[in-house]
């Protein structure tokens, strides 16, 4: 098993969070922001480049790369993705905080290494609905084949 690791992600975490709402206090937001999650991730795993877009925040420093690099990125790869873990850190008046791993696996005859990314995952309003911002690995495991 390989591991890499961020050392970014913890000082965005420790800007974002100063006096930030605690997980516990707002169930409701969190299980929104898991549902944002997971249909991004349902439609990436659908291979709906439109539908995995319609999740990013248009003005998301992630955005344009994103919708320039996805098609290609799906035809590339036959992949099949799983939240494992959603934990919710918190929040202040503009943007909300999680911790996320996502399990990504190959198809059969891919030469894809699977693996599960463990990173932070930050949310933004657009419009009244939560769309996501950005993310940083904070590490990855590659799986044994």
């Amino acid at each position: 098993m390989k591991t890499t690791r961020s050392a970014i992600a913890l000082p965005i975490v420790a800007l974002l969070l100063p006096g930030a709402c605690l997980a516990h206090e707002d169930p409701a937001l969190a299980a929104t922001l898991r549902g944002v999650l997971a249909s991004h991730l349902q439609a990436y795993d659908d291979e709906d480049v439109d539908r995995t877009l319609r999740e990013v925040h248009t003005k998301s420093p992630e955005y344009d790369r994103t919708k320039g690099e996805l098609a290609s990125q799906l035809a590339a790869h036959d992949l099949r993705i799983e939240l494992v873990s959603f934990r919710f850190l918190g929040h202040d008046d503009e943007f909300a905080v999680a911790r996320t791993k996502t399990k990504f696996v190959g198809s059969g005859g891919s030469s894809f290494q699977d693996n599960v990314v463990d990173g932070i995952t930050v949310f933004h309003q657009e419009s009244g609905a939560w769309k996501l911002w950005s993310d940083e690995v904070l590490g990855v495991e590659f799986l044994p084949r």
